[in-house]
């Protein structure tokens, strides 16, 4: 295979373990990238409200507190977390019926 030099320019130590070093970094970098420019960085579960209304409780549980109400088209970060019929919310503990919610496209839930 014929091959192209550039004068002045050694690539010597462009193979092998350093070549497979500076691939690793090249695709991290544009894996932090794309993550930060989808917002994809933390959660990979986002789930859209389904029901006209669902009320987030402080556990999972239909009795527990009432802590904030949630309208049909609303998207949270959810955690793959369901207990006793309730999805797990990602910030505290916070909990909505799972049959309430649907995982967004493209979400890993």
């Amino acid at each position: 295979m014929p091959s192209a030099t550039i004068p002045g320019l050694n690539t010597s130590w462009l193979r092998g373990w350093p070549l497979v070093g500076l691939i690793g970094v090249g695709l991290t970098a544009v894996a932090l990238l794309h993550g930060a420019a989808t917002d994809n960085l933390g959660s990979a579960c986002t789930v859209s409200v389904q029901a006209a209304e669902v009320t987030v409780r402080a556990a999972p549980n239909p009795s527990a507190q009432p802590l904030d109400t949630l309208a049909r088209g609303d998207e949270v970060a959810a955690d793959a977390v369901v207990d006793a019929g309730f999805r797990k919310l990602v910030d505290g503990e916070r909990w909505v019926p799972a049959n309430s919610v649907a995982a967004t496209a493209g979400s890993q839930c």
